[in-house]
């Protein structure tokens, strides 16, 4: 389904302009899905134009700290060739309904390099259901998996590790560092911390449908396929162990197993990529094991060749010679407890698994749980985690310092600061200053305010306080005025350079050049917010265009005053604030 331009929109060309500018990862590549138990199903998406379904694949309608509005869909399960969807659009959450899209993948996923082979290694990014809980090292800031589950918020939060993995890498214990990269809801958690959210709803309760929140249950980083092409796997009827409710056995209405990929390009059939076959799946039954996080780098041609040997997907000058695939399997799968035909070690549901060795048997494992910081069997914890969803990048997520290096890397290894612990680097953010008041013997009318602007008919003058962050990337910055007249139409104007001249009941602080962001109203209380969202405006207003990095601009509200307050002019202003832009 093709929505309007909407903010989403603007922010995913904005972030791909900003991105080349600043050498950051652009947010508008996060593709991900919800699960039928999700309490998000059924509301209207973040534009109001179509509600939320499992079939749905999402983006954020803003990345940024909570409250958001709820995720976007961007590919509807019309587009991706599920039967049920026109019937099953609307319907309520906890109610199955045959559309739920498990995993997904542009097929665009980088590579993992074996040692040895040159180029830039991938780090992995997952989610996991509401009932992992992690391995509580007692440090927070270095494994956040256990302080989001405590509270009931893991399960809608993307985690990435610490140091990179690469596989296969052979089950056992490891120095565990499990990073919040993305937040479910953005909004702090009981301890403090915050990190950039999604839209989701927190926190979900474990327990029978529906769910109190959301499942984060695909995952995608990577660029769109030029093609267009979408692979996925579908829901099946595997019984959760947990709950004791089945799947909503979406496969059933495709014909096809839960364990396949599936391959659907723009205007064609549905077809399957990969069979449970080639996965190493399906060996006790049609439908048994239920495929359930996906990473896919195809070498172009659509068509599947199976890695016979963790790595052999690159040769030695780094090119492809096979099609990457990886994938874990969901919870109640009758593989979970087999053997691998790698390392001869029980499968868990956690692993992150490959195809055979030697095209026949089991799947391997490629990377273990206990690497990512997740309980397993194997290693002795009663009740094991599951990861819900996958997907890696080469460059980090967010990079707002430019070094490379994911930004809860740095803070958890202590080369970057996090005063204020909502997971941005400080050197990244707060670089504004509030400026331009209206001090004693500024006021036009001695109507002088000396820590906001000039005092206006309400008795006070209007301040203008910014808030969220400076970085390019993040684009979270929000500039808030109080004290304006109830519902007073306001302006918010912005220039590279300063000025502090009368004007009206007030003083106009932006120099030439000067340009507008437009118009918006005032609550019934004086308040006015703008933003985040700021520098998407700005790319695509005319004349403006995007702010640069390093860059200083002065941003000031106008706002009518038609009461005539003090001179014959109906408008003042607020105070200014000066914004240097970061990455």
């Amino acid at each position: 389904m093709q929505h309007p331009l909407s903010r989403h929109a603007y922010a995913s060309l904005a972030c791909a302009v900003l991105a080349a500018s600043v050498g950051a990862q652009a947010p508008g590549r996060f593709v991900g899905s919800i699960e039928w138990q999700s309490s998000s199903t059924g509301l209207p998406d973040g534009t109001g134009a179509a509600p939320l379904t499992e079939g749905d694949l999402l983006a954020p309608t803003f990345v940024g700290f909570g409250p958001l509005p709820r995720m976007t869909v961007v590919t509807n399960g019309a587009a991706l060739g599920l039967p049920n969807y026109t019937t099953c659009a609307g319907h309520v959450a906890g109610t199955p309904c045959g559309v739920e899209v498990d995993a997904h993948s542009h097929g665009t996923d980088s590579l993992f390099l074996p040692t040895g082979v040159p180029g830039l290694r991938p780090r992995i990014y997952w989610s996991v259901d509401e009932y992992a809980r992690g391995v509580d090292t007692g440090s927070p800031l270095q494994n956040r998996l256990p302080l989001e589950a405590s509270a009931l918020e893991a399960a809608s939060d993307v985690y990435t590790t610490r140091p990179l993995l690469v596989g296969p890498l052979q089950p056992g214990p490891f120095p565990l560092s499990t990073l919040l990269v993305l937040d479910g809801n953005g909004l702090p958690t009981s301890a403090g911390l915050r990190a950039r959210g999604l839209g989701l709803i927190e926190p979900i309760q474990p327990g029978t449908p529906a769910d109190s929140g959301d499942n984060l249950d695909a995952l995608t980083l990577s660029l769109p396929n030029p093609s267009g092409v979408q692979y996925y796997s579908v829901d099946g009827a595997v019984l959760d162990p947990f709950t004791g409710i089945n799947g909503s056995n979406t496969a059933s209405t495709l014909s096809t197993s839960p364990a396949a990929v599936l391959r659907r390009a723009p205007g064609t059939a549905v077809t399957v990529y990969a069979t449970p076959a080639q996965l190493g799946l399906d060996l006790e039954g049609f439908g048994t094991d239920d495929l359930d996080a996906l990473v896919l780098a195809d070498d172009g041609d659509g068509v599947y060749e199976p890695s016979l040997a963790p790595n052999d997907w690159v040769q030695a000058d780094g090119t492809q010679s096979k099609d990457m695939l990886l994938f874990s399997v969901r919870r109640g799968s009758r593989v979970i407890g087999r053997l691998d035909s790698l390392f001869n070690l029980p499968i868990e549901p956690g692993d992150i698994l490959t195809t055979p060795v030697g095209g026949l048997g089991r799947p391997a494992i490629y990377i273990p749980a206990e690497a990512m910081g997740m309980r397993t069997q194997r290693s002795g914890a009663v009740q094991a985690d599951d990861v819900d969803a996958l997907a890696v990048e080469k460059e980090p997520y967010w990079d707002c310092n430019q070094n490379g290096v994911e930004d809860s890397v740095d803070i958890a290894q202590g080369a970057s600061s996090d005063n204020n612990q909502n997971s941005i680097p400080d050197e990244c953010e707060d670089e504004y200053v509030k400026s331009c008041f209206c001090t004693t013997g500024m006021g036009p009318c001695g109507n002088d305010e000396p820590t906001t602007g000039c005092r206006n008919s309400t008795g006070v003058g209007a301040g203008l306080d910014p808030g969220g962050s400076t970085s390019l990337v993040e684009d979270d910055l929000t500039l808030t005025a109080s004290g304006l007249p109830p519902n007073a139409a306001v302006l918010m104007f912005l220039g590279p350079n300063a000025a502090n001249t009368p004007f009206g009941d007030g003083r106009r602080c932006v120099g030439s050049p000067l340009y507008r962001l437009g118009a918006a109203q005032a609550s019934a209380a004086g308040v006015l917010t703008r933003g985040p969202g700021i520098g998407v405006q700005a790319c695509a207003a005319p004349g403006l265009g995007c702010f640069a990095l390093s860059s200083t601009w002065r941003f000031q509200f106008w706002y009518r005053n038609a009461a005539n307050y003090c001179t014959a002019s109906t408008f003042n202003l607020t105070n200014a604030v000066d914004v240097t832009f970061t990455p």
